[in-house]
């Protein structure tokens, strides 16, 4: 079993766990084989990710740091929040709600704290805000426990990275779903989001203001280049910053409107560079401790001129996965599939990613 993107599926391959929309109605039940008109209606609803029982070279399933039926949860919560607070002009909540679904999410990732984020996604176009409000809580808790914060930090951590986003239900329709580029006067419209979210909580009264600065610092650089005030330094609250990188990373591997998702190993890259401008170097360096740079699941051609698929990676080695090893330098067969731990092997490292269509290949072959 293992997971691969909706865009990926093939006529042929068996579902091994159903597929759900964001709302948690069940699209297609476990044991069905695809079909065309089946892919077609996964994309046509936006589901972005399934796992498949293919007779891959991969042959294991990926645990995600989080159970799905928690995350699926916790969208719904979040969508909640926000379209009441969209039409309602303010935030009316609960917070023992929301702590209790931090609550559940760290007892989680302290139960698997030797799982790597291997960037799951249960998030199509329309739902986009409400799932990235719920892996930007994710990466900031496996933040938060990998800089050793206590439960209390980690439950206001938490909740501030579940609402940080909220200020964009003042935003307009028409810029926040516009599918070019955004004119000087709306971008300046959208970077009042963070003004907003500050206001809501603030407002609200039974929130904390920890997590009021959150939303408004989220987009705050360290060296002082962000928005809205344009801070930086010890200015910003730790808490913001990790935040901040984490909702960086989530949205550049996220489809969106106006362009399509950057590979994880070109986010990681762009993150693991982040250290002293973007965010304090110390927050920067726990964030990428906990992200594979190459996803189970992902083909990869070593710098041997080896072939093969990341099937896991250890947390701390991110650039480094375990490859199950199929095809030669020569491009040939290997008699039998072996596992190659390149964290254990000084000088081996991936030379590129190769795209899924080969995968197929792999598998007719096989």
């Amino acid at each position: 079993m293992r997971k691969i993107e909706i865009s990926s599926l093939r006529p042929g391959m068996i579902l091994s766990s159903g597929i759900y929309n964001s709302r948690g109605e069940e699209l297609i039940m476990a044991g069905k084989q695809l079909t065309d008109a089946y892919v077609q209606q996964l994309l046509k609803q936006g589901v972005t990710v399934a796992w498949v029982d293919d007779a891959a070279p991969l042959g294991q399933q990926v645990n995600d740091v989080i159970k799905w039926q928690t995350r699926l949860a916790a969208v719904n919560q979040v969508r909640n929040i926000l379209l009441d607070a969209k039409d309602s002009g303010r935030l009316v909540i609960e917070p023992q709600n929301l702590y209790n679904t931090v609550g559940e999410f760290t007892e989680q990732l302290l139960a698997r704290k030797n799982l790597i984020f291997n960037l799951v996604d249960l998030r199509s176009q329309d739902d986009y805000t409400f799932a990235h409000s719920v892996n930007v809580c994710t990466l900031s808790l496996m933040t938060g426990i990998t800089m050793g914060y206590s439960r209390e930090d980690l439950e206001v951590l938490g909740v501030g990275a579940l609402l940080h986003d909220l200020g964009k239900v003042k935003i307009p329709d028409q810029i926040l779903n516009k599918p070019g580029a955004l004119s000087k006067e709306e971008f300046d419209i959208m970077k009042k989001h963070t003004i907003f979210g500050y206001e809501l909580i603030h407002e609200a009264g039974n929130i904390g203001e920890v997590q009021a600065l959150m939303a408004l610092q989220h987009h705050e650089n360290y060296d002082g280049s962000g928005y809205p005030v344009g801070i930086q330094d010890k200015k910003i609250h730790e808490f913001s910053q990790v935040v901040a990188i984490a909702d960086r990373f989530d949205a550049i591997t996220a489809d969106r409107v106006y362009r399509k998702a950057f590979p994880p190993h070109e986010a990681f890259e762009m993150c693991s560079a982040a250290g002293d401008y973007f965010v304090k170097d110390n927050i920067s360096k726990a964030f990428m401790h906990n992200i594979a740079a190459y996803p189970a699941g992902t083909l990869v051609e070593l710098n041997n001129g080896m072939i093969g698929m990341a099937v896991d990676t250890p947390k701390g080695f991110s650039l480094f996965p375990l490859v199950r090893v199929f095809y030669n330098s020569e491009f040939q067969p290997v008699p039998k599939q072996f596992n190659l731990p390149l964290y254990k092997k000084p000088g081996l490292c991936v030379l590129r990613v190769l795209q899924d269509s080969m995968g197929y290949k792999f598998k007719e072959l096989r």
